[in-house]
C-alpha cells in the first residue's frame, strides 16, 4: 500500500515541457517514503507536491535519486516555482530527507496507518475530476473499495430534532450492507458516526487535517471506535498538517465523491454542508435533504439540484421513501437486502435477555403472518 510495488512503464500525464526520456524514467525509491520526504521540503508546498504526484505518479521518488540534472528537469517541466533552488536543496539533503521519510512511514505503520499511492486510491475517488492524489488511512483501507456508501452530513450546531433526524437516517441504513460516510466533526457528523456505531454500521470518516491530528478533541473516542469496529479514518493531508478552513471545504468533496447517495441532514444554504451538496451535484451523486419542523434551509438548496430531492423524515411516507432509495441502491450493486435485518438483530437480543414463553412467540408469529398477507 505504500507504493513499493513494481513501477509503471510510463509516467501518467507527464507532457508539460518534458521529453520522452523523462516520461519513461523509472523510480527505484518507493512512493511512500518519497512523499513524506518531499513533504518536509520548505518551499515546495502542498500544491507543488500535488502537481508533482499528478505528473510523476508513483515514480515520485525520481526526485530523490542521485541525478541532479534530471531532478531539475522534472521540477522545471512541472513548472514548480523556485525549481533551481529546490533542486539544490534536494541534491544536498536527499539522504536525510529519505531517512526521515522512511522513519515516519514506519511510525505510521506501527499505528495501523497506511499510505495509498496514486494507483491505490479507491476507484470512486479516482473518477472525480479533482480527486485525491494519495490518502492516509487508519483502520481498514479495503472498506473504501466496497460500498455502497451513504454520506450523512450537516451542521456543527444542529437542533435536537436535527440529531433525531440523523438517527432516523442511520437506523434506516442499518437494515442494509451500507457504509456511512461523514467528516468526524462535532454536530451532525459526530451523531451520524455515533448512531452507526450503535447500530453496527461500518463508518468511513474523512478528516480536514492530517491523520496524526485529533480535532475536535470531543471526537477522540468516536474515532477510536470507528477503527476498532472495522471502519476507516481517512485524510489526504500530510500527517501533521493542522486544520484550516479550506481543508474542510476540500474534505467535503471526498465525502461526496465516495458516496453513492448524500443525505443532508440539517443546516443552512450558507453553511459548510452546502459545499458538500454542490460537490454532490457536480459529481452527479443523488442527494436527499431532510425536512422537519425547525430545519434549516439546506433542504431547499438540495431541492434545487438536478439530482436532489427532499423527504419529510418524521413522516411514514418519507421514511419509506428513504428506505426505498437505500434498498434500490443495494439491489443495483447486487448487495443482499433485508429490510428487517435490524428487527432480527433486536429479536435475537430480546431472546437472550428475556424469559420468552411459547405464548409470546405465538403472538409474534400471528403478527408476522398478518404482515405477510398485507405485504405487496
Amino acid at each position: 500500500m505504500d507504493g513499493a510495488e513494481s513501477p509503471q512503464g510510463v509516467l501518467p500525464g507527464f507532457e508539460v515541457g518534458s521529453t520522452a526520456a523523462l516520461r519513461h524514467a523509472q523510480a527505484t525509491t518507493p512512493f511512500g517514503p518519497s512523499l513524506l520526504a518531499l513533504g518536509k521540503v520548505h518551499g515546495l508546498g502542498s500544491k507543488g507536491l500535488s502537481d508533482l504526484v499528478t505528473h510523476l505518479g508513483r515514480n515520485l521518488g525520481l526526485l530523490l535519486e542521485d541525478d541532479s540534472a534530471r531532478t531539475l528537469a522534472f521540477l522545471q517541466a512541472v513548472k514548480i516555482p523556485g525549481a533551481v533552488r529546490l533542486a539544490e536543496v534536494l541534491a544536498e539533503d536527499r539522504k536525510d530527507l529519505l531517512a526521515d521519510g522512511r522513519d515516519e512511514l514506519d511510525r505510521l505503520h506501527e499505528r495501523s496507518i497506511v499510505l495509498l499511492g496514486p494507483d491505490d486510491v479507491p476507484p470512486r475517488l479516482r473518477s472525480i475530476p479533482d480527486g485525491p492524489r494519495w490518502l492516509f488511512v487508519q483502520g481498514r483501507p479495503e472498506v473504501l473499495d466496497g460500498g455502497p456508501f451513504v454520506a450523512v452530513v450537516g451542521t456543527r450546531e444542529p437542533s435536537a430534532l436535527g440529531v433525531k433526524a440523523t438517527e432516523a437516517v442511520v437506523r434506516t441504513i442499518a437494515a442494509y450492507p451500507i457504509t456511512v460516510v461523514s467528516g468526524l466533526a462535532n454536530g451532525i457528523d459526530a451523531a451520524a458516526h455515533r448512531f452507526a456505531l450503535r447500530d453496527n454500521v461500518t463508518n468511513v470518516a474523512f478528516l480536514g487535517h492530517g491523520i496524526n491530528v485529533i480535532f475536535p478533541a470531543e471526537t477522540t473516542e468516536i474515532r477510536h471506535h470507528i477503527i476498532a469496529s472495522g471502519g476507516a479514518v481517512v485524510s489526504e493531508y500530510l500527517p501533521d498538517d493542522h486544520y484550516r478552513k479550506h481543508y474542510f471545504v476540500a474534505r467535503n468533496r471526498l465525502q461526496a465523491g465516495l458516496a453513492n447517495i448524500v443525505v443532508a441532514a440539517d443546516g443552512t444554504a450558507a453553511g459548510g454542508t452546502a459545499h458538500t451538496v454542490r460537490f454532490a451535484a457536480k459529481y452527479s451523486r443523488p442527494t436527499v435533504g431532510l425536512m422537519f419542523e425547525g430545519a434549516g434551509n439546506l433542504a431547499r438548496l438540495v431541492a434545487e439540484q438536478v439530482v436532489g430531492e427532499t423527504v419529510e423524515i418524521f413522516d411514514d411516507a418519507g421514511r419509506r421513501r428513504l428506505d426505498h432509495l437505500f434498498r434500490a441502491l443495494c439491489e443495483e450493486m447486487d448487495k443482499p437486502t433485508n429490510g428487517l435485518a435490524l428487527v432480527e438483530h433486536l429479536l435475537e437480543r430480546e431472546l437472550r435477555l428475556r424469559e420468552i414463553t411459547r405464548e409470546d412467540i405465538n403472538r409474534l408469529t400471528i403478527r408476522l403472518a398478518r404482515a405477510i398477507e398485507e405485504a405487496p
